[in-house]
Order: structure tokens, then C-alpha cells, then sequence
């Protein structure tokens, strides 16, 4: 299955957080030539940027497993813009008694991928429905079922204003806090060091430039909060790229403190 320019390049940053299991099965039935040039042009700039997406996917998979093993019953996992992520696969291959289904929505590519899903892990694809929708649209909330939801925004913040985004989040409010949100987004360089601000400049650049995209939204973690809490959430964390590179490597290398990374992570109830 052949990936346009961009998310080839996603997904073959993130290649190594998936190295066995139906995951790694899905990935390897992927075509991502076509982000071959971006990818290049990428590593020019920072041959290490793969290790943004990995400290970020690493750090969502251990926000949900978290979640799942507290919740004392089978939680929905709602994914919108889910893309090609083998998110959904890893999870129920990890936590299979947990999660009572999995929605995964898009603007295109959805009948492929669950096509793609039925045959890498027929016993799971029944589990994963594959929604073709603007997530901007109210009618994504008909989704949420009588479980517990958990509602994962990765990669699509940038291209959302504050009120599509609120939208969003408040689609999926419980009125009670016990469904939860995980949203990962770019900060502004003015949080960003001076000598790293080069970095996400050139590589969001050769992005936009690459895709011909209108440039990108950006949210401090303050802001974030600001629109979780209109959407009737209540923040739980944030996390920096830094904590990220922590928890999943147990040091600091390429993210020594806050202001060396340009992508956080914020955790609410909603």
C-alpha cells in the first residue's frame, strides 16, 4: 500500500518502535518511497529527528497502556486523523481484554487500511473500525460508545484552529471527567531555545513546502489547557519532549531540558 509523501516519512521515522507483532507486519506491507526525498532532505537538516516521533509514539502507547490497566472495565479507543498508525494494532495485541474496540477516522485511506488490517490480522480487524469522516464533523461523537473513552489527537493538531480542536475534545466530553484526552502538539519557537529553533523551522518548512500546507498551529501547554478546559476538560499533565526522551530511554541525549523540543504532550480528563 503506497503512503503519500508525509506520511511515508511518519511512518518510517517511527519504523523502529514497532519491531514484532501485527504492527510490524502492517509496516512492512507499507510503500513509503515516496517520502524517500523528504526523508533525505530531513536528515540534512537533523539526521536524529526520528527521535522526536519516537519519543512521542512511546510515550502516547504508555499513556494509553497506563489508562487501560487503571480503568476496572474495557475502554473505546478513539483515534481521529489516525492515518497509517499501527497504533490500534499494537494495542489490542498488548491489551486485548481491555479495550472494547477501537474507531479510527480519516479524510482518505480508511477502506485500504482496514483491507490492509483484515488481512495482516483478520482476528483483530473486527475490533477496528475504519471511519471515513472530516473529524471536524459533529457526527464523529455518534462513535463514542457506553465505555469508558480515550481520545488520542496525534499529529493533527497543527492543522486545526483552536475552536476545531475544542470541538473535538468536547465531542467526546463525558460531563463527569472519566473519559480521557491525550494530545500531542507543536509549541512556538519562543519556547524553544535559540540554538534548536532552526531545527522544527526547517523541518516543519520542508513539510509545508513538500505538501504545499498553510502553516501550522501552535499551542504552549498554558494554551492547551486553556482549550481543554473550554471543552469541559481538566488537565491532568504535560509533558516535554525532554520527560518523553526520559521515560523512554532512561537519560537525556538529544533533549537535556524543556527547551531543547518543540513537541509536547498534554494529558486531561473530559
Amino acid at each position: 500500500m503506497e503512503l503519500d509523501a508525509t506520511a511515508a516519512l511518519v511512518m518510517a521515522w517511527a519504523s523502529p518502535l514497532y519491531e514484532e507483532g501485527r504492527a510490524r507486519v502492517f509496516l512492512d506491507a507499507l510503500d513509503l518511497s515516496k517520502g524517500d526525498a523528504l526523508l533525505r532532505s530531513c536528515d540534512d537538516v537533523c539526521p536524529w529527528y526520528g527521535e522526536v516521533i519516537l519519543n512521542r509514539k512511546y510515550l502516547i502507547a504508555r499513556l494509553i497502556g497506563r489508562e487501560l490497566e487503571r480503568l476496572g472495565e474495557p475502554c473505546r479507543l478513539i483515534v481521529p486523523a489516525a492515518g497509517m498508525s499501527p497504533l490500534a494494532l499494537d494495542m489490542l495485541e498488548r491489551y486485548p481484554d481491555r479495550i472494547a474496540g477501537v474507531v479510527e477516522a480519516d479524510l482518505v485511506g480508511m477502506e485500504e487500511k482496514h483491507a490492509l488490517y483484515e488481512r495482516v490480522a483478520p482476528d483483530l480487524a473486527g475490533r477496528i473500525a475504519c471511519v471515513r469522516a472530516d473529524i471536524r464533523s459533529s457526527s464523529l461523537a455518534h462513535y463514542a460508545g457506553p465505555e469508558p473513552t480515550l481520545l488520542v489527537i496525534e499529529g493533527v493538531s497543527y492543522y486545526l484552529g483552536r475552536d476545531d480542536l475544542a470541538g473535538i475534545i468536547s465531542a467526546f466530553g463525558s460531563g463527569s471527567g472519566r473519559n480521557q484526552l491525550i494530545v500531542e502538539y507543536l509549541a512556538p519557537c519562543q519556547m524553544v531555545s535559540p540554538r534548536r529553533r532552526p531545527v522544527p523551522r526547517q523541518i516543519f518548512g520542508s513539510i509545508r513546502d513538500a505538501c504545499g500546507l498553510a502553516p501550522f498551529s501552535v499551542y504552549t501547554p498554558g494554551g492547551m489547557a486553556s482549550v481543554i478546559r473550554d471543552a469541559g476538560g481538566r488537565v491532568m499533565a504535560h509533558y516535554s519532549m525532554s520527560g518523553m526522551e526520559r521515560m523512554r530511554c532512561g537519560e537525556n541525549r538529544f533533549f537535556r531540558s524543556d527547551d531543547e523540543g518543540w513537541i509536547w504532550c498534554t494529558r486531561a480528563r473530559i
